[in-house]
């Protein structure tokens, strides 16, 4: 009843009940066909995922009115820089709460729907020029027609201009009371220090695949669909640490699938090397087994695998039994980049390798992958790495 109330405040009679209704359903059809990570963005605090070092801080800073005039946040792609800066914007708003946003008041519900006037996101990539700043600092000046705070995000800072950078010095040393600066970037060491000491800076890390896991399988809940334990883990690795990577590509998947997903869903639908491929020629090394070795290759030529692909996949696989045999507590560095049952093959080979052998196996692997894209013949570069890993005398 709220939200008719706060539509119709604007009009000068009341909107007829079904042009109200065609608008949330035409809202809703929209949010339908959103890609997952925007569509299931996080909407509070506890919702961002492996980044509690930089939540507790930011939450501490709102309660006790400390809250600094400008942030650096530093950090991989898809980690949620910019996500908090936006969730930071819609707290310090928020017309219930002091320190979270409530998601329900009207500041709020502004920010959820991307109509909020007070927040000015500025894409630096493409905005990198001094005038860019210079009406930047114009508009900064300028109080916020509604709420209490204007909140700047600069995505991908580092690729400000020099003279740029120059020109946001003195707004950054001086922004009014009302404004908050948050500086977003994938590259800090090209953010200059005169920049960086004038923000509280904070280093963004890439999330635990568990706690990756746990929100996947969430999402695709919320999608309808069941995500089976192996199958999250998988999707959460093919992130490669970054969450929205991962949302990425459970979107692909879900777009074809339909009830539970399966790690076999997973491999078909993404195109992937299958796991009894990779486990056949790392068992093919270990036997010295050049014939089998090279039949899995033919086969995974056949399916249309991508073999540069393939060439990484081993790579980790024997930089994971160096690891196991060097000492057997470094499994927990390995043990959120790969599958259980991949981890289990690993200690099963550490017998059939010596340490020569793993070191000599990545540089060849290493080789290979690089070689991949160039080759004239595609499968060349793996194969003379499967060779040469699997003819070599202990």
């Amino acid at each position: 009843m709220g939200q008719v109330c706060l539509v119709t405040h604007f009009y000068k009679r009341p909107i007829h009940a079904s042009i109200l209704k065609n608008s949330i359903d035409m809202k809703d059809e929209k949010q339908s066909h959103l890609v997952l990570y925007r569509k299931h963005r996080p909407k509070d605090w506890e919702e961002v995922i492996g980044q509690d070092h930089v939540i507790g801080v930011l939450r501490a800073a709102m309660k006790q009115g400390r809250v600094a005039h400008a942030y650096l946040f530093s950090g991989p792609r898809g980690v949620g820089k910019t996500t908090t800066a936006r969730l930071l914007a819609k707290a310090m708003n928020c017309l219930n709460r002091p320190a979270a946003p409530c998601n329900d008041c009207a500041s709020c519900v502004s920010y959820s729907d991307g109509s909020a006037l007070n927040l000015i996101e500025i894409d630096a990539a493409s905005n990198r020029g001094v005038d860019d700043i210079r009406e930047l600092r114009e508009g900064v000046r300028l109080a916020p027609a509604i709420g209490a705070h204007k909140i700047y995000i600069i995505d991908e800072v580092h690729q400000l201009s020099k003279d740029a950078f120059n020109a946001l010095l003195k707004t950054l040393e001086e922004p009014p009371a009302h404004a908050i600066f948050v500086l977003a970037t994938t590259e800090l060491d090209k953010v200059p220090q005169t920049i960086i000491s004038r923000t509280q800076a904070f280093d963004f890390r890439r999330p635990a695949v568990a706690d990756m896991k746990k929100r996947l399988v969430k999402i695709a809940k919320a999608e309808g669909h069941e995500l089976d334990d192996v199958a999250a883990h998988q999707v959460a690795l093919l992130g490669e640490g970054s969450m929205r990577d991962a949302e990425s590509v459970l979107g692909r998947v879900l777009a074809v699938s339909d009830g539970r997903i399966a790690l076999a869903n997973i491999e078909e639908t993404l195109g992937i090397p299958k796991s009894e491929i990779v486990h056949t020629l790392m068992e093919a090394v270990a036997a010295k087994d050049v014939g089998r070795a090279m039949g899995a290759v033919e086969n995974a030529m056949d399916i249309g695998y991508d073999l540069g692909y393939l060439s990484r996949v081993l790579l980790r696989r024997f930089r994971a039994i160096l690891f196991l045999k060097t000492d057997p507590q470094l499994e927990r560095f390995i043990a959120g980049e790969m599958l259980p049952q991949d981890i289990a093959l690993a200690k099963s080979l550490m017998g059939s390798f010596s340490h020569t052998d793993l070191e000599q196996n990545i540089k060849v692997l290493f080789e290979a992958e690089r070689d991949a894209k160039r080759s004239p013949i595609p499968q060349l570069p793996l194969e003379m790495a499967l060779v040469e890993m699997a003819t070599r005398e202990a």
